[in-house]
């Protein structure tokens, strides 16, 4: 049946991280834009295999490491992927220049040791309060940091403050993930919710963005095209913030949360 393949290649699609990782490449097109700089064909693949990769780890580590004689055939479809994904991480690798290689050793280091380990020190996902800390930084230093200065510009204070404004961003689209998973993780983890409550971390998420619209109007100034459309971004934005709903919904998160980069940067491509 038509239906049943088309939702089969859906879930497939957001389970195996690849729309987290076009969701990623969308945030580095909209870097590009901000400094009028190329987006070159290897940093794009880099990127986007890179993204595939992290988050499956991420994602599928823990199942694959105590199941791996038994995995379905679905987990096997991603781990086929996830390899394919690493071959294309090696090759992209070395077509970039030496300080984003620096940039890319860091960031792996993070998401390694995000679900692994150190020692007496528990992973960085369970460090208390730090998990959408952990997730803001990387998603900010990948999408910004990394496409800035593959491109050989200067890191100055306007790509300090757009790296600032990028974690504000990707801190605030996790929060929906904070409330979703809110009856399931550990308390010891000591997220948004847990600390503050489902209200107020809906109240916080609107305040960031209230902040990205400032920082937008009196510091890059931006034109009043760049505007509107990043207004109407931080509206739909607080829109799926506010709604998101208590009961665990996968894909409201999973699909529509992280579909926002994706509208953005296509509003950016069709308009702009």
């Amino acid at each position: 049946c038509a239906v049943n393949f088309i939702l089969r290649l859906f879930k497939f699609y957001v389970n195996s991280s690849l729309h987290v990782a076009v969701s990623v490449l969308s945030l580095c097109f909209i870097t590009t834009h901000t400094f009028k700089i190329s987006f070159g064909k290897n940093l794009h693949w880099f990127i986007f295999c890179a993204s595939v990769l992290g988050y499956s780890y991420v994602k599928y580590f823990g199942i694959s490491k105590f199941y791996y004689r038994s995995l379905t055939n679905k987990l096997k479809e991603i781990q086929i992927l996830s390899a394919l994904c690493f071959l294309g991480v090696l090759v992209s690798f070395f077509g970039l220049n030496t300080e984003a290689k620096l940039i890319v050793l860091f960031l792996g280091t993070v998401t390694l040791f995000y679900e692994i380990p150190f020692e007496k020190v528990e992973s960085l996902r369970k460090v208390r309060g730090l998990k959408i800390h952990i997730i803001a930084l990387v998603w900010s230093l990948t999408t910004v940091l990394l496409v800035v200065v593959n491109a050989g510009i200067h890191i100055d204070t306007k790509v300090l403050l757009k790296l600032f404004e990028r974690f504000v961003f990707v801190f605030v689209l996790m929060l929906p993930f904070e409330i979703r998973d809110l009856d399931l993780d550990d308390i010891r983890l000591s997220t948004i919710p847990q600390k503050i409550g489902i209200i107020k971390t809906k109240q916080l998420g609107f305040f960031g963005l209230l902040l990205i619209e400032l920082l937008e109007l009196f510091i890059f100034k931006q034109n009043e095209a760049v505007f509107v459309i990043t207004t109407f971004i931080m509206l739909v934005t607080t829109f799926l913030i506010f709604k998101t709903p208590v009961k665990r919904n996968i894909y409201y998160t999973a699909f529509w949360v992280e579909a926002v980069p994706i509208l953005w940067a296509s509003l950016i491509w069709i308009f702009l």
